[in-house]
């Protein structure tokens, strides 16, 4: 059981005077109740003091049981062709758990812009204007409060349990990594490789240090024109067929019982040129200028200067078009913390980010190194290391 979360999202309640979180955002469902819903249905009642309570349809009872930390699980009849309407049960549930409680002040996550996936990525579930309307019309006397920002303030800290979670998904990526730099060869394609790396990850990562539910999510660009563009935060993978000596670059999100890892490498097909060869030098310089400077009190602005100096120094500044880095863990992209210019965000012990620093031009093509890291006590520790060699 993650017990320093459930402390302290408690705390955290206390602090903001709200008596009862109502969530159904997957991350914030996984984060307060230890199961990472299989389709968004489910909905979290998390007061501050006593017991959560799970709302599950029924058809995932039996994959939550043995993740949930201590909440009662209720569910609802679903998924049949004769089972009831789900908002009209959901509403049920709520009502009831509402008129044995009597709570003031419910939070919920009126203002989230962004959402990680449930187990079915392919079908995310939003909890809009609807919602809101059904949580409102089950707790009639209660005062409705927005919970994001206290929501969003505990993800900016992981426990130690979490970082764990963390690390294997970030190990499952090390999985997908060793299968592009072993396939990066002139005649592939990048969607081959694309496929290449989900395929080893969810296969050998599935059951892979107890690991229930795996995703990868893996895009590549390939040869000059399509690295080039490897800054933004998309790769579109194509059927381009790599040339001997083109630059490949992997963008990979693994997704393992909900937590997340994003990493990123770049691969030559083939032996590398001097010239590519010395520019991953640069990245690689760049990438640990900003692990130096990372710390418990530092200012995000303070690591992306380091990286970014790096990069200026060798005569490449207007190629380095991206952040530094950002937060990862309970999404894909967390908004905390954020390593770019003129950022003010403090780094915080126990927070996760990427540092993954890049040049890019239509000369040679795009060049990136991302790892995962916790800032620790005495500065950082990276999530699963794996080479940083280009061929």
């Amino acid at each position: 059981m993650n017990s320093e979360r459930l402390a302290r999202a408690r705390q955290a309640l206390v602090s903001a005077g709200i008596d009862v979180l109502v969530c159904r955002l997957p991350e914030n469902v996984l984060m307060l109740s230890g199961h990472w819903p299989l389709c968004g249905d489910a909905v979290l009642v998390f007061p501050a003091e006593g017991d959560a309570v799970l709302i599950l349809p029924d058809t995932e009872a039996e994959e939550a049981a043995p993740e949930v930390w201590g909440a009662k699980i209720l569910t609802y009849a679903h998924g049949r062709h004769d089972s009831p309407d789900q908002d009209r049960e959901l509403a049920r549930i709520l009502a009831e758990i509402g008129g044995e409680n009597r709570w003031d002040i419910v939070g919920y996550e009126m203002s989230f812009d962004g959402i990680a996936s449930p187990g079915n990525a392919a079908e995310p579930r939003v909890p809009g204007t609807k919602f809101a309307r059904l949580v409102e019309g089950s707790f009639k006397s209660a005062k409705f409060v927005d919970a994001q920002e206290v929501l969003d303030s505990l993800r900016k800290t992981k426990t130690s349990w979490e970082i764990e979670k963390i690390r294997l998904a970030n190990e499952l990526a090390n999985i997908g990594i060793d299968a592009f730099f072993n396939m990066t060869d002139a005649g592939r394609s990048a969607i081959e490789l694309a496929a290449a790396v989900e395929h080893e990850i969810v296969v050998r990562g599935t059951g892979y240090k107890n690991v229930r539910r795996v995703r990868a999510f893996a895009q590549v660009a390939a040869g000059n024109r399509e690295t080039s563009a490897g800054w933004r935060p998309f790769e579109v993978t194509t059927a381009m067929k790599l040339r001997k000596g083109d630059l490949a670059i992997l963008e990979l999100a693994v997704v393992a019982d909900g937590y997340w890892a994003d990493r990123t490498r770049a691969r030559s097909a083939g032996p590398a040129s001097e010239k590519i060869q010395r520019l991953n030098g640069i990245v690689r310089q760049a990438q640990d200028a900003a692990l130096a400077a990372i710390g418990p009190g530092v200012q995000g602005g303070d690591v992306d200067a380091q990286a970014r100096g790096v990069i200026v120094q060798n005569g490449h500044g207007r190629e380095f078009v991206h952040i530094t880095g950002h937060g990862v863990g309970f999404r894909y992209h967390e908004g905390y913390p954020i390593l770019a210019p003129e950022s003010r965000q403090v780094l915080l012990q126990n927070a996760v980010v990427t540092v993954e620093p890049g040049i890019y031009s239509m000369d040679f093509g795009g060049i990136r190194i991302e790892d995962n890291i916790v800032v620790t006590e005495r500065g950082f520790q990276i999530l699963a290391p794996f080479s940083r060699e280009i061929a």
